[in-house]
């Protein structure tokens, strides 16, 4: 800036001066600010939660017997002697409590949580409901989930990846 653009914007008083800056034409970038102590540690325990989960699902994937599918027509079957469940991926053991708690759903179709309590021998449907919890990635490997509805639960397939999960 020259001194005539200087004199021409300067105010009353001699000792004032007021200067125009032009600012370039692209926004400056905001400043990244470099995560806090705690956000590292917050990021640190999920990968290791993370890392956990996934030698666990990689520990009952090993357990898989891929000749033990159901039968023909059926997606999931239990054998209570042997202590087998039965997906479409292969069969995986399980409890003896567990495999009765899911005989009923092997029949198909949807049914009471009453029922799979009665047949588990479960406290009530609370205790139902954190076992089944717990059984969900034994399932998961097997090609199944348990769907609930008002109507009642049953067995169903994992949904292929971006389908809906309920």
């Amino acid at each position: 800036m020259d001194v005539a653009t200087v004199k021409r914007l300067s105010t009353p008083n001699p000792r004032d001066v007021t200067c125009r800056i032009r600012l370039g034409d692209q926004p400056a970038e905001p400043v990244r600010r470099p995560p806090s102590s705690r956000t590292i540690a917050r990021r640190q325990v999920e990968a290791e939660a993370a890392a956990r989960a996934a030698s666990a699902a990689q520990a009952l994937a090993k357990q898989v017997q891929p000749g033990l599918q159901p039968p023909a027509g059926r997606l999931f079957a239990t054998d209570t002697a042997a202590l087998l469940l039965r997906g479409p991926l292969g069969g995986i053991s399980s409890t003896e409590r567990m495999v009765r708690t899911l005989t009923p759903l092997a029949a198909g179709g949807r049914h009471a949580a009453a029922v799979l309590v009665a047949a588990g021998g479960w406290q009530d449907e609370v205790a139902l409901r954190e076992a089944l919890a717990a059984l969900g990635p034994k399932l998961a490997v097997l090609g199944l989930r348990i769907c609930r509805r008002k109507a009642g639960l049953r067995m169903a397939k994992v949904p292929a990846a971006g389908g809906h999960v309920q």
